[in-house]
């Protein structure tokens, strides 16, 4: 019989809880403040949006049919639920349109956090700043905890965002409730029992990977709502020998300390630029330069080869022919032809049963071939390449080192605007949108977020 030695304390759920417990506002650099106002905005944008899409009637249909206290706003005129029902809700609507930022060491932050945030803000009349705070607490909390797991699960099929999330929005949630770091802790080993879903998705479609957002959102809130209460959970939830480090990785974690290196782990958050899985945006990014520079008709073009990493083809380029919304943004090959024979990749056209059975895409679709690339040194593993070759016997080649929206190849304050712009258009009139955009740029000085929410709609 194996007999396991006690963890030294403190934990690092310990260390986490009292980091969060400890952060403030006047803590935090303008950098970083600067960085959560711009994930603010996009998280609203792509929710606004999502709310819209059908595939998240199901989560209205719940709400409606727990009719729970109306403690805060589901967005697009959703009425009120309980703040962990908001954040089910908006998570989920963030998530709808696989447009939401996105981090390589824990999956997708800001529809895990920022709803949680938000509910909790609203539930509890908290300032701007203070919403602000719990953001970053939310985004550092949930890298802390995933990042040490993340490749390996996506290696076995785990979702790393499902898993991480619930930490992150316990982390916001706790702040927000001004608990104490033990409760906080309690919060964080809590969440954990709600740790855990599968990827099979990205190998045969399903529309639940967007609701996997909303119910890491919601259990977060929820974990730091019993924390308060009083229940308790194991502390040792990440390192120990049952908790979710080992077992997520079958043993095989990587170092948790390489993560506690001082910086603020926002920062190194990646805004989507296209309404794909991440890994499909670096070759998106390299087909544009090819046909940007020799402009071309499907009928020109023998075939692609797309060279992404080998971790990566399950996860972006399994799927070649879409039967839903999900598998369609989860298919290279369908992204591919989009982008040569509509010369654009929209989320109408993913979303769209004509497009997914469209005779012309499918062909084309067949004619795409994922390759596994080694990634140069001087490119990250969400890099992509190119090699075009064309019927009349010529090649065009193109690589993207970093995908455009990456942190090493970053969005800037003005693309991030005119993302949010370009998908609530026709959602509200653009006057409102700019004083969205306007409220958000100035979010520190509100003494409360309900007017944002009401004017978000």
């Amino acid at each position: 019989m194996t007999v396991h030695r006690p963890i030294a304390r403190p934990t690092l759920a310990e260390r986490q809880a009292a980091w969060i417990e400890a952060l403030s506002y006047e803590d935090i650099p303008e950098e970083v403040r600067a960085r959560a106002r711009l994930l603010l905005l996009d998280f609203l944008g792509v929710a606004r949006l999502g709310s819209t899409l059908p595939q998240v009637a199901p989560a209205r249909a719940l709400l409606e049919i727990m009719a729970t206290l109306p403690e805060a706003s589901v967005i697009g005129g959703g009425g009120r639920a309980t703040a962990a029902y908001a954040a089910y809700a908006n998570g989920t609507f963030g998530h709808s349109c696989e447009y939401d930022d996105a981090h390589f060491d824990c999956g997708h932050p800001g529809v895990c956090v920022i709803p949680a945030a938000l509910a909790l803000a609203e539930r509890t009349d908290a300032s701007g700043k203070d919403l602000l705070v719990a953001i970053v607490a939310g985004y550092q909390a949930m890298v802390w905890s995933q990042g040490p797991v993340n490749r390996r699960t996506l290696d076995i099929g785990w979702h790393g965002m499902k898993i991480g999330g619930v930490f992150g929005a316990a982390a916001a949630t706790a702040k927000l409730l001004g608990l104490t770091a033990e409760q906080t802790a309690n919060a964080l080993a809590i969440a954990g029992s709600d740790a855990s879903g599968t990827m099979e998705y990205d190998q045969s479609g399903g529309e639940v990977k967007r609701f996997h957002a909303g119910m890491a959102s919601r259990a977060g809130v929820q974990a730091a709502l019993l924390a308060q209460a009083g229940l308790t959970g194991p502390v040792t939830i990440f390192e120990g020998p049952r908790g979710i480090h080992n077992l997520f990785t079958e043993r095989q974690p990587k170092d948790a300390e390489s993560y506690w290196d001082g910086s603020f782990h926002i920062l190194r958050t990646m805004v989507k630029l296209h309404p794909m899985v991440g890994t499909t945006h670096g070759v998106l990014d390299a087909l544009a330069m090819v046909l940007d520079r020799r402009p071309a008709r499907a009928e020109e073009i023998e075939r692609i080869e797309c060279g992404i990493v080998d971790w990566a083809i399950p996860h972006g380029a399994a799927i070649v022919h879409p039967q839903d919304m999900l598998s369609a943004q989860f298919s290279l090959a369908f992204a591919c032809a989009l982008r040569v024979v509509k010369g654009r990749v929209l989320i109408r056209d993913l979303a769209d049963p004509a497009c997914w059975a469209d005779e012309e895409l499918k062909a084309f679709a067949s004619r795409i071939e994922p390759v596994a690339i080694v990634v140069p040194a001087d490119a990250v593993e969400l890099c992509g390449g190119v090699t075009v070759h064309f019927k009349d016997g010529t090649v065009e080649t193109a690589f993207q080192p970093a995908p455009r929206g990456y942190p090493t190849n970053p969005a800037t304050a003005a693309d991030i605007e005119t993302k949010f712009l370009d998908v609530v258009d026709g959602l509200m009139g653009g006057e409102q949108a700019r004083r969205v955009a306007a409220m958000v740029a100035d979010v520190d000085t509100l003494p409360t977020i309900g007017s944002l929410l009401a004017a978000i709609g």
